[in-house]
């Protein structure tokens, strides 16, 4: 689809330039004329070359004089809009999509989810693997190390109300089971605005709550698979072949146990006395005992509140008084803002009125969020946050699908120790294979860099098609920090090769 340009001349005010009578004069005047048509036209091209790579449906385009320094990654098709949700009463969930650099007509498709809960995918993607970073004044800057490099990548904002995604007040989503049916339909209509993606391998990605998000999308959709082969079925089978994500909360009982590690950390900051880490062991156990009773009573509101309370009070807050970034621990917590970082620049961008008009945003929408705190309330009192998803993950394992679950190591929040201990507790059919191969040096080369310099990046463990990854000098945002990293990580990932 072509991008109208609103500046360009049309036929009817052309047509006069190339008329004219046989005399020497008008023969003179025309070829002047014509000359003058010919820079018009050198000049529409020039602009129509700029703007035509962001294509996203029904979008006004700037004209020749525009400034077009706030399209994101110009030179690279992309789409953005609302998928209205079929199993909903008048849900629409927004997504940004944008093609691959390298062969958009075979590379894989790649869904983004970030956490949360309640957080916007497109403050992941103008902030850690986007096509594009966000600068002062809603300009932008091409990012080489977008994920889009050799993926077609689309990421979505959900559960409803969370970004531009918005709905009626009974398409509210509570829980887990609300985000799987959800992201399912989501994709059902994405794929047949794109037919060209339909059979195209398809991976599920994200950070933080996507450890509960991931498993959950990932799972519904290889059960929906597994009942239409059995029935036929109007929807279109997903070609899913794996999931990944970076850390993650994904079993919580185990995971807490694991906060208090955090006091002895690779980068030798004092966070916790001694002290204050043996309290949080203790506590810990406390914590994952009320995460206990939430998942087996989780229609009791209090008690999943309160275990929810106990993590963020006795395994969270105890870190606060070192002043480190919770997210981070290498770096300050900017006391200005909720998440430690400064987005102010994306939150501009995206209350631009410009860039909301490019994007189709629903122009009742207030200012952007990158959380929203009533769908994170909500998940809380429902206890989806004290659920556990690692059993989704070995039903996958099992039937060969392909499972990354990487960690930055600065990261307080869903730290590496954690991450790793659920992955070495998984009930799994290679469980034993997995838990008795010996780690080894994770080894990366900048893959936009020939003959790169060998990285030391981190440690790894793998055995058959489950990967769990230690990367160092990172934090919750693994891209954010370690673009080259996670960018090759996921290349062979999406590619099947050995890391």
């Amino acid at each position: 689809m072509s991008v109208p340009w609103r500046g360009m001349a049309t036929q009817q005010e052309l047509a006069p330039l190339v008329g004219g009578s046989d005399s020497g004069a008008s023969r003179h005047k025309v070829l002047a004329d014509r000359k003058a048509l010919v820079a018009i036209l050198v000049s529409v091209i020039v602009v129509l070359a700029v703007v035509i790579g962001f294509i996203v449906h029904g979008a006004s385009s700037p004209s020749p004089s525009a400034d077009v320094s706030y399209l994101c990654d110009p030179d690279t098709k992309q789409d953005a809009g609302y998928v209205k949700l079929a199993n909903k009463a008048n849900d629409h969930y927004f997504y940004w999509y944008s093609e691959s650099r390298r062969s958009p007509a075979t590379d894989p498709l790649v869904l983004w989810l970030t956490g949360g809960p309640g957080g916007s995918s497109i403050m992941a993607m103008l902030a850690e693997n986007g096509p594009c970073k966000i600068l002062p004044n809603v300009a932008t800057e091409v990012n080489p190390y977008s994920w889009t490099t050799q993926a077609n990548v689309v990421w979505l904002d959900q559960p409803t109300s969370v970004g531009f995604s918005n709905g009626l007040s009974q398409d509210k989503d509570f829980n887990e089971t609300n985000v799987g049916e959800n992201i399912y339909w989501f994709l059902q209509g994405f794929l047949a605005k794109h037919p060209e993606l339909e059979d195209r391998e398809f991976f599920v990605t994200g950070e933080s709550y996507g450890g509960h998000y991931v498993p959950v999308a990932a799972h519904y959709i290889w059960t929906q698979n597994r009942k239409n082969e059995a029935t036929t079925s109007d929807t279109q089978r997903i070609n899913l072949q794996g999931l990944a994500v970076g850390n993650g909360l994904t079993n919580p009982i185990i995971q807490y146990l694991y906060n208090a590690d955090m006091a002895d950390n690779a980068y030798n900051i004092s966070l916790l006395t001694p002290a204050q880490a043996q309290q949080m062991k203790i506590d810990s156990v406390q914590c994952v005992e009320l995460t206990r009773e939430c998942q087996e009573t989780p229609t009791n509101g209090s008690i999943c509140s309160d275990a929810q309370g106990c993590w963020g009070e006795k395994l969270i807050a105890p870190f606060e008084a070192a002043e480190r970034n919770r997210y981070d621990i290498r770096q300050p917590c900017h006391p200005d803002f909720p998440l430690c970082y400064d987005f102010s620049d994306i939150h501009t961008y995206l209350d631009s009125d410009r860039v909301r008009e490019m994007l189709h945003v629903d122009p009742g929408l207030g200012p952007w969020q990158e959380i929203n705190g009533d769908v994170s309330a909500t998940f809380v009192a429902d206890g989806d946050w004290s659920m556990s998803y690692h059993t989704y993950v070995a039903d996958m394992l099992d039937d060969g699908l392909r499972v990354l679950i990487y960690a930055g190591d600065a990261d307080i929040m869903c730290n590496w120790q954690g991450n790793r201990a659920w992955t070495m507790a998984l009930d799994w059919n290679g469980k034993e294979g997995f838990n008795a191969v010996v780690e080894r040096a994770l080894i990366t080369h900048d893959p936009l860099v020939e003959n790169a310099q060998a990285v030391d990046a981190g440690v790894l463990q793998t055995y058959e098609n489950f990967a769990y990854v230690r990367l160092f000098n990172a934090g919750h945002m693994v891209p954010m920090d370690q673009p080259a990293v996670s960018l090759e990580l996921l290349n062979k990932f999406l590619a099947d090769e050995p890391f």
